[in-house]
């Protein structure tokens, strides 16, 4: 491997790695704005120049590869003295309306400028005027005069998409980005351009003047659109989400995510169920609601021949493990189904048909036989009369709206009809018993996708009303019917839950 001096740090990297990683792997960031490490390097924007031995030229730390024996300055005069005329050319027809742009808090132009620059402009003509909320896409809104022709954008439609929308037009500094006559940027990931954008330049309908970055919170999370789960950075404001951002996993979705999945964060707060009801009482509390609950399943599921549990393949992989515990050891549930999404469109990238997170979990925990009890199956079991118990997890029914609407006219005339859910549907209405159920920006946990890949969120923030994680509400039903799950805590649940991946 080439061995390189980076600002008189050694390090040796594999051929044909550019010098701007082999400067990140020691420590040194190279500013810069084309380089995106998912693209090519078409070295425009002249930024990320630096400084070699024996060399005339500021080369392009974006472009060049590192060779044996290289001497390189990332921090020198000359170089510094760059990156301030390239950030001042850059700068000369560029709005800085810092104060009402979208990007503002996570720009880089900002933050460069900041470093190197802090100058006033010099400029005593006009600025040139270009496009201001040009509709380049259905999800996406251009501003001309914030861009900065780093073209990210158009390679990622030429590279990662394959669909080609976007180009450049004109010359010099009339130059913009734009759609190719008669089109519009309207692939399934067009919002990954916003992205990658380094400016403000780009920004999504969605998001527009919604929330100031710097006053979101991110945490770590996984979108729950489809099985592929990618990695995302779920953003919130006061209890809020505002946005989902793609979030780098090299095993799933590298950098990306597809548009649906990114405004499936929408779902979290429409139609949320957060109030606990047993009967017509919406007053007790938890303790004595689980007790009563407890105690009302076990005097009239008495022939566990005749009771059903549907889990959730929306439900995290800990939820799922103690529903499972809980169904067969407490309530003596012998009918165990699963519900979730009807499958949907696909693609051969990230969307999977699948539009459920965890059914690989539900399969985890309540064992390969529950793969083929779907609802259609409780469908069956219910016009048949063989249920007159049923315990469901979630809202969604996956089913034609014909049979929908029979499920819930069938499970609401049972003798008893307990759903535990985090938002509020047909079935919850007609329920007996409603147990508010936390959505996974309010837990922690794990799903496991469509590869078999154990993918952990992170709670966001406090569960909205009376709702509770799903695993806490399991173990206190068995409480409530005096008894204890043999995992009741999450650290527990884990532990039994991947005791083998661990041991490995």
């Amino acid at each position: 491997m080439p061995t390189a001096q980076i600002n008189g740090k050694e390090v040796s990297v594999p051929p044909g790695t550019p010098i701007i990683r082999a400067a990140a792997l020691v420590g040194f960031n190279i500013p810069h704005f084309c380089y995106h490490p998912a693209l090519s390097a078409p070295a425009n924007c002249r930024m990320c120049l630096v400084e070699l031995e024996g060399r005339p030229k500021l080369e392009p730390a974006c472009y060049l590869k590192v060779e044996d024996g290289m001497k390189i300055q990332t921090e020198s005069a000359r170089v510094i003295a760059a990156r301030k005329a390239v950030l001042e050319f850059i700068l000369i027809n560029h709005p800085v309306d810092c104060p009402i742009c979208d990007q503002a808090g996570e720009c880089k132009l900002q933050d460069y400028y900041m470093a190197y620059d802090a100058q006033p402009s010099r400029l005593q003509t006009a600025k040139v005027a270009k496009a201001k909320v040009y509709p380049i896409g259905p999800e996406v809104v251009y501003d001309g005069e914030r861009c900065i022709l780093c073209t990210r954008c158009v390679r990622f439609c030429d590279q990662i998409t394959g669909t080609s929308e976007l180009t450049v037009v004109e010359r010099g500094d009339h130059s913009e980005i734009r759609t190719f006559p008669g089109r519009e940027l309207d692939n399934a990931y067009s919002m990954n351009v916003t992205d990658i954008c380094p400016v403000g330049a780009l920004t999504t309908r969605d998001f527009r003047f919604k929330c100031r970055v710097w006053l979101l919170t991110s945490t770590d999370s996984v979108c729950t659109g489809c099985a592929k789960g990618c990695s995302i950075h779920l953003e919130h404001f006061q209890g809020e989400v505002q946005r989902y951002r793609p979030r780098f996993n090299p095993e799933v979705n590298e950098y990306w995510m597809c548009d649906a999945g990114r405004l499936s964060y929408r779902e979290l707060h429409t139609n949320r169920l957060t109030t606990l009801r047993v009967g017509d009482d919406a007053t007790l509390s938890w303790p004595r609601a689980a007790r009563k609950v407890a105690t009302d399943l076990k005097a009239r599921a008495t022939d566990g021949s005749r009771t059903a549990f549907v889990a959730s393949a929306q439900a995290s992989t800990e939820t799922l493990f103690a529903a499972h515990a809980w169904a067969t050891q407490v309530l003596g549930a012998e009918q165990l189904y699963w519900a979730g999404r009807p499958d949907g469109g696909s693609d051969s990238f990230l969307v999977s048909a699948d539009k459920n997170p965890n059914r690989a979990g539900v399969v985890a925990t309540f064992g390969e036989a529950i793969a083929t009890r779907d609802v259609s199956q409780l469908l069956a079991a219910l016009e048949a009369g063989s249920i007159d118990t049923l315990v469901f997890m979630g809202s969604e029914l996956g089913l034609p709206a014909e049979q929908q609407a029979l499920l819930v006219e069938l499970a609401g005339n049972l003798r008893h009809l307990v759903v535990v859910t985090s938002h509020r549907s047909e079935l919850s209405d007609r329920a007996h018993v409603v147990l508010p159920l936390a959505t996974h920006a309010e837990d922690d946990g794990t799903f496991i996708n469509e590869d078999g890949i154990v993918q952990p969120f992170q709670c966001a923030y406090a569960p909205r009303g009376e709702s509770l994680p799903g695993w806490q509400i399991f173990a206190r039903l068995a409480r409530g019917a005096g008894s204890e799950l043999t995992a009741s805590t999450l650290d527990a649940i884990q532990s039994a839950l991947f005791a083998d991946s661990a041991a490995e």
